[in-house]
């Protein structure tokens, strides 16, 4: 056979494989399609059920009540599971009518988890989580939450104010004429930390960041700054003047989730701000 021949037989070999490939991708589309659709009883156009429209109807009301009853189950078991013998409060009883409203939509066992333990907190601290945190809770998807987590878990505070914040940078400024004034800027990667700018605009987007990138007045030469980062706690003095951090600040609502999801010490994210602290600042660690 000859080269062109050979040629030609295997590009219309391989275009036969990615028709079928195609075909089989197309394939388990419509399995994955009708599997979702069995799951939740509207299956009956596709399988062509000669169950009439109000039996149909009413056997997906039913599986939907079933799964919302599960749901609830599964995180109350949660609730029970991580209380122990603390003094119980008594949340008030319209707040727990419309948090079971909205668990029992929860189905990620994830975030049953985290439901779970919200519901153990209002037990404990009633009062203490509003239902406009609820609700926000409750339009963020998994990925979301998880963002929001990893947001919380690099924030940190400075100051009299503890208001969680994600410090974006540090500023030098030089100079006393603003025509002469010069800027040195030292910005912190998030991307090195999972998370990128398009995932701060989701936050934003949630209303759990501010969406304005704000900056600290000059920091004095001669007054001990406190700084905490998660449970440490620092004093840092400046090495010279015209010094600002740079930072978004947690929204009221993105400060309460960030107190109920908890977050544990970033150590890669610590060992960076310990290190750029330190090229500005005396650095005093209160803990040593």
């Amino acid at each position: 056979m000859k080269a062109g021949k050979q040629t030609e037989l295997i590009t219309l070999e391989t275009k036969t494989s990615i028709v079928n490939e195609k075909k089989h991708q197309l394939k388990s589309a419509q399995n994955k399609a009708e599997e979702i659709a069995q799951k939740h009883a509207i299956s009956a156009q596709i399988k062509q059920t000669q169950h009439d429209i109000q039996q149909r109807t009413s056997n997906r009301i039913l599986l939907e009540q079933k799964n919302e009853q599960r749901n609830l189950e599964r995180i109350v078991k949660v609730t029970y599971e991580a209380c122990r013998d603390e003094t119980a409060g008594d949340p008030d009883p319209d707040w727990l009518a419309r948090f079971f409203s909205m668990a029992k939509k929860i189905y990620s066992p994830s975030m049953q988890i985290l439901w779970g333990k919200i519901l153990k907190h209002e037990i404990l601290f009633p009062g203490s989580v509003s239902l406009k945190s609820l609700k926000t809770l409750q339009d963020m998807t998994q990925r979301e939450a998880q963002i929001f987590q990893q947001a919380a878990s690099l924030t940190c505070n400075f100051g009299n104010d503890k208001s969680q914040k994600l410090l974006t940078g540090i500023k030098e400024h030089k100079g006393k004429l603003s025509l002469f004034k010069q800027i040195k800027s030292h910005r912190v990667q998030y991307g090195a930390y999972q998370l990128s700018y398009s995932n701060l605009l989701i936050l934003i987007d949630l209303s759990l960041l501010l969406k304005t990138e704000l900056e600290s007045g000059e920091i004095a030469k001669h007054i001990d700054l406190p700084f905490g980062y998660k449970s440490n706690d620092y004093t840092l003095q400046p090495i010279r003047k015209g010094i600002t951090f740079t930072y978004y600040r947690l929204s009221p609502i993105g400060e309460e989730l960030a107190n109920l999801f908890g977050s544990s010490t970033n150590q890669q994210y610590k060992d960076m701000l310990s290190n750029l602290l330190s090229q500005h600042f005396i650095v005093q660690n209160n803990k040593e």
